[in-house]
């Protein structure tokens, strides 16, 4: 009985906090991008017309994750955030709960407004020191393509934009032209 009372106290003592209001789910690096279907299974509706735009930035930090990058500004300001392997699995995407709630997202620091009807997609890295990695490029390719293909979001309505030295940005050596293949007309 006392080994039994042990054990119980110390599971309970290592077991993760519950999860808070603004906490994200994920989905792992999966090469099928058939399965980001569930990105659509949010909590409120999406209702037809309400996204127009998806705008891409990095955190300009070295790691983090969706739980990590909503600290400080009280809450996860994307709806998505994808990892680099330091701090989330290389290529997971987070999904937060403003695209859960399918609420607008808040602008990064050095941004001085978002369109409410955009899609905002954080990828973890400072990449105005380095390159974002292959796996969160392709899994960034599945993300804005599955986005694009069902909401009818015309390429040109995908936003990088160029702003060194700030997360509104995509970072100097973000592969923009490599992106912009990928993407739906």
């Amino acid at each position: 009985m006392a080994v039994l009372t042990f054990t119980s106290a110390l599971l309970l003592a290592l077991a993760p906090a519950p999860l808070t209001p603004d906490a994200a789910s994920t989905l792992f690096a999966i090469d099928n991008p058939s399965t980001l279907d569930v990105i659509f299974e949010t909590k409120a509706q999406a209702k037809p017309g309400r996204w127009k735009y998806v705008f891409i930035h990095h955190s300009r930090t070295p790691a983090g994750n969706a739980m990590s990058l909503g600290q400080n500004t009280g809450g996860l300001s994307d709806h998505f955030v994808i990892g680099n392997g330091d701090g989330a699995i290389d290529g997971e995407i987070q999904i937060g709960q403003r695209w859960n709630q399918q609420q607008s997202a808040t602008p990064p620091i050095g941004a001085a407004s978002i369109d409410p009807a955009c899609i905002s997609i954080c990828l973890v890295g400072d990449f105005d020191r380095a390159v974002p990695t292959s796996t969160q490029l392709r899994r960034l390719g599945q993300l804005v393509g599955t986005l694009q293909g069902r909401f009818r979001i015309p390429a040109d309505h995908v936003m990088l934009v160029d702003q060194a030295g700030s997360t509104a940005g995509v970072g100097k050596y973000f592969p923009g032209t490599a992106l912009r293949e990928q993407l739906l007309p």
